[in-house]
């Protein structure tokens, strides 16, 4: 596997070999960001933002390979951020119970003051929310990361040249 190639190329195709290997990069990285950025600075979450685009090759080729356009990344991308918002509101209060407080009082500040108000508030408690949620933002994010892999990995091949290259071949099939 070309790593340049799979993450940061956004043309040809991929099969779910190569595709499963790009995604379990991306998680990796994305898991040591999220470390970083409860143990050292709230500023490095600033680093997930460049992982956009090797999300988006990844994805991109492994549509093309079952000759989708890559433009459904869009609606990937809209799923994997509703789906993990989802898991965050379920598992708050299971995997950090103590946030539960801090949380209520920031959605009462959002009553009182509106959304400008509590977006303020969450600013001036970024740190101890990051720190305080780093169990369920974990685990909401493997989950979401899970739940990709088993759709790129299921998407059918294109068996036939395509518009976006020759077939990804039988020695990438997992």
């Amino acid at each position: 596997m070309d790593i340049s190639r799979v993450l940061l190329s956004p043309k040809g195709r991929i099969g779910p070999r190569d595709f499963l290997r790009g995604l379990i990069l991306l998680t990796g990285a994305g898991l040591i960001i999220q470390v970083l950025t409860v143990v050292a600075s709230i500023g490095a979450a600033i680093l997930q933002y460049p992982m956009l685009w090797a999300y988006f090759c990844v994805f991109g080729k492994r549509l093309h390979d079952a000759g989708q356009t890559a433009w459904f990344n869009i609606l990937i991308l809209f799923g994997f951020v509703v789906v993990t918002s989802i898991l965050n509101a379920v598992l708050l209060p299971i995997l950090s119970p103590n946030m539960m407080p801090l949380m209520t009082q920031i959605q009462e500040i959002g009553l009182k003051d509106g959304f400008g108000g509590m977006l303020q508030a969450q600013q001036e408690h970024a740190l101890q929310i990051a720190r305080g949620t780093a169990l369920t933002t974990l685990a909401s994010f493997l989950i979401g990361s899970a739940g990709l892999a088993l759709i790129g990995a299921r998407l059918p091949s294109d068996p036939e040249t395509n518009a976006h290259g020759p077939p990804t071949g039988s020695s990438d099939t997992p």
